[in-house]
């Protein structure tokens, strides 16, 4: 193009015009004979028979939409032309002066608030992004404090709770977050979480003191457990069949293994509890080698298969499980003070203790058994 002389170079660019121009004006008339041809067949036929006649007579492809929304426009308009569609400006001057006055009594109006007090006085709908707008251009802005005030959150007990709280605590300083919380909910019907009764039992003063407990295990029992365990996971043992056998032992009028107190009572002196025996669910005890046992064995086909374990293993009998449910039921919920409590309380759980909870308790061994092996025979921790 630069070597082509200037008057050259404008009849080139009339052409390309004048051939658009031709191919823009075709494109109307072939449009308007469109319309036309709609507008013929349209007493006669359907939208959809009239796209389909269009596209085999006269090679015009359009749909049955585009047909069914011509006939709505030409009912409305009369004319095969259609003027330019205009946006329909929603407000007037006088709905600008009227949210400029608006937010001169109350500037605390949010666009939504706005635009519902359009929508009522003057029955215009405008969206909330157009009345943002406008009042930026009114020139107002938003400024937003700097300090809100704190929320307050609804304190769900009150100090009469609190009082009940310590005087449940000093009748039985063995009571649980639990068990608090089940005593506020049945006394005065309030619901907290046990949390929240934690946090009230710290300001009250009560701190929570454990008994000791440490598993001793000989070198050679270490030896036995090992051995036992390895043996259980070589035969791949799932305790289907196996009946566990035990005995524990309950004082009457004894602490529990977790109390309470405040660190000026004499509760903060209680001497540490003397360690109990614990047995296996097959050991030397005289009560498993008794004849009375061994008969019942015989009479049930027991006799010749039970399963030896190691001694001072109760983490591998699932009755010391069974042992520690009963125990914390009679010293948290029972605490009986003669046989006949006692008797009672055993019974009372004995009613809890389902055979979901039985295979739970023996499922556990599965757990326990790897920890034995990594700890070469030592405690597992469980």
């Amino acid at each position: 193009m630069k070597n082509i002389p200037v008057l050259q170079k404008v009849i080139i660019l009339c052409e390309v015009l004048s051939y658009y121009q031709q191919d823009s004006d075709s494109f109307v008339c072939e449009a308007a004979t469109a319309r036309q041809l709609i507008l013929k067949y349209a007493p006669k036929f359907s939208a959809l028979k009239i796209a389909r006649l269009l596209e085999e007579k006269y090679d015009v492809k359009t749909s049955r939409q585009s047909v069914w929304r011509f006939l709505n426009r030409f009912k409305k308009s009369k004319s095969i032309r259609f003027p330019p569609r205009q946006r329909v400006r929603g407000i007037s001057d006088l709905h600008i002066k009227a949210i400029d006055q608006w937010l001169k009594k109350d500037n605390e109006l949010t666009a939504n608030a706005i635009a519902d007090k359009l929508r009522k006085t003057f029955s215009t709908k405008i969206s909330k992004g157009y009345v943002s707008l406008i009042r930026r251009k009114l020139g107002w802005t938003a400024k937003r404090s700097i300090r809100f005030p704190p929320r307050q959150r609804v304190r769900g007990i009150s100090d009469l709770h609190i009082k009940a709280i310590d005087q449940w605590l000093k009748k039985d300083n063995e009571l649980t977050a639990n068990a608090i919380a089940d005593k506020l909910r049945k006394t005065f019907s309030t619901k907290i979480s046990k949390r929240y009764v934690s946090l009230i039992r710290r300001k009250l003063g009560w701190t929570a003191k454990r008994v000791k407990y440490c598993h001793l295990i000989s070198h050679v029992n270490k030896e036995k457990r090992l051995h036992y365990a390895m043996k259980v996971f070589s035969i791949k043992e799932k305790f289907l069949n196996v009946i566990f056998v035990d005995e524990s032992t309950v004082e009457l009028c004894s602490n529990g293994r977790m109390f309470f107190y405040k660190p000026d009572s004499d509760l903060s002196q209680l001497p540490a509890r003397k360690q109990k025996p614990k047995h296996s669910y097959k050991d030397n005890d005289s009560k498993h080698k008794s004849k009375s046992t061994k008969e019942w064995m015989r009479q049930n086909g027991v006799l010749d298969s039970v399963m030896e374990t190691p001694a001072s293993s109760p983490d591998l009998n699932p009755i010391e499980n069974v042992w520690a449910a009963m125990k914390q039921h009679l010293q948290n919920k029972m605490k009986p003070r003669k046989k006949d409590e006692l008797v009672q309380g055993i019974a009372d759980f004995w009613l809890t203790l389902t055979h979901q909870k039985c295979s739970a308790y023996i499922d556990h061994l599965h757990r326990v058994l790897p920890y034995v092996i990594l700890n070469h025979g030592g405690p597992s921790g469980f």
